[in-house]
């Protein structure tokens, strides 16, 4: 009895291995090494714990069932950040192959039960039962690891249900069977080939649920697949749209570049030195319009970069962008798009402002974007009015100054928030009369 004891606590520390196993992301470790060893010692140690306190009582074996898929969502979503709806499945796809590995140990030892039930059964039986079963769970949880992995983290309501289900029926099928094997043998036929052919019945049920998750991820790729071409799609017409517009403007260049005969003539003509320079201003904004096409490797930023920059001009603000975008191809467009709109739209805004005080006033919005050891840094900068360098220092929290704070301020919120889903970090800062918005996020290249 004490060895039975014994080993039931050391497989209940390799299932909570084997859990964890199951939830880490092999791909994507980079979050779990930062945490402290502490956490994993503490957090797996308080489980062992409540396993062992549950191992030494006697309580159903329901509420055996449910404690393995509370400790899969408290190890999911406390160690690993996994939302409860894939900790959960998880956790069912534990407790089937949990299930399964004990139905197939009581079919191994049924014939050896003769007119007893296999709860009655000698000590070294229910250890050779134990093993039999913590065998196929350890040998089930390797074999389905690359299987679960296929299972998105982030996954709609229908797409869990589809696999819940499955397991759901399988897991009742499967745990009455068990229960019914080594409890109550005149349930089941008096007949070893009665026993397993009702015990195929939940076996073939948890193979469906693996084809299921396998249908699943196929699903899940045409999709994907289909996204890709749609975005790739508009790319391509987004581009068309961008070279006419160049053609365009290359041909207002060519016409320009016909008159600047007139225009030096206009010039030598005996005007005053103030309308000749608002003259010159003229003829160079109608330059700079038409040289505010940039090259930073992404067309949906080149083109957002070429219309905030007319904005600029339109308004008397000096917008200058050094930004390559090359190598970030796994950080998808409309959430870079989220981040550089917001923070030249809200540097844009203070420069406006500024202008509609003191129309003289020379503003600067400037936009950086580069590699630096292995992270995407975004850094915007933009000239500030010497209220809001007071007001800003005074308010960490960056909250809108706008008085309807309900309906605005969701500028910064919206980087933030796409910037935390990449695991990186904004910051703001003010020096020397200009703000700035610094983003950085880990990329892999």
């Amino acid at each position: 009895m004490y060895a039975q004891s014994i080993i039931k606590n050391l497989f209940s520390i390799i299932n909570i291995f084997l859990i964890t196993y199951l939830l880490i992301d092999r791909k994507n470790n980079q979050e779990y090494r930062k945490k402290n060893w502490y956490s994993y010692v503490l957090c797996i140690g308080s489980i062992f714990l409540v396993r062992v306190m549950e191992n030494g009582v006697s309580i159903h074996i329901v509420y055996n069932y449910i404690t393995i898929v509370i400790i899969v969502m408290f190890i999911g979503h406390f160690l690993f950040q996994r939302n409860m709806k894939y900790c959960i499945l998880i956790g069912s796809i534990f407790l089937s192959i949990s299930l399964l590995g004990q139905l197939l140990s009581s079919i191994f030892l049924y014939p050896y039960s003769g007119n007893r039930v296999l709860a009655e059964l000698p000590g070294i039986y229910q250890v050779v039962m134990m093993v039999i079963a913590e065998s196929v769970i350890i040998a089930g949880c390797l074999t389905l690891k690359k299987i679960i992995e296929r299972i998105p983290p982030h996954l709609s309501s229908i797409n869990v249900m589809t696999i819940f289900i499955p397991l759901l029926l399988n897991i009742i099928v499967m745990a009455v069977c068990t229960d019914n094997l080594y409890n109550d043998k005149k349930v089941i036929i008096g007949n070893i080939w009665s026993v397993i052919t009702i015990s195929i019945v939940p076996i073939v049920m948890f193979l469906g649920t693996v084809c299921n998750i396998v249908i699943l991820d196929n699903y899940l790729n045409v999709k994907k697949i289909e996204n890709e071409k749609k975005l790739q799609i508009s790319e391509m017409s987004l581009q068309y749209d961008y070279y006419m517009k160049q053609s365009k403007d290359m041909e207002n260049i060519r016409r320009l570049s016909h008159d600047i005969k007139n225009h030096l003539e206009a010039l030598k003509e005996n005007i005053e030195p103030e309308q000749k320079i608002e003259y010159i201003n003229g003829i160079e904004r109608k330059l700079n319009k038409y040289q505010s096409y940039y090259k930073s490797g992404n067309t949906f930023i080149d083109n957002l970069l070429h219309t905030k920059r007319l904005e600029a001009i339109e308004k008397g603000i000096e917008f200058k962008v050094f930004a390559d975008f090359t190598e970030f191809r796994q950080i998808r467009n409309e959430d870079l798009c989220v981040i550089i709109s917001n923070t030249i739209d809200n540097a844009l805004r203070e420069c406006r402002l500024m202008k509609e005080e003191n129309p003289m006033v020379e503003c600067l919005v400037q936009l950086k974007a580069k590699k630096v050891k292995g992270f995407l840094s975004i850094l915007c900068e933009n000239s500030l009015r010497d209220s809001q360098v007071r007001y800003l220092r005074e308010n960490a929290t960056l909250e809108t100054s706008k008085e309807d704070k309900k309906n605005h301020g969701f500028g910064v919120k919206n980087i933030k928030s796409v910037v935390k889903d990449y695991g990186g970090e904004v910051s703001f800062s003010v020096l020397d009369d200009m703000f700035s918005v610094s983003v950085i996020i880990p990329i892999e290249i």
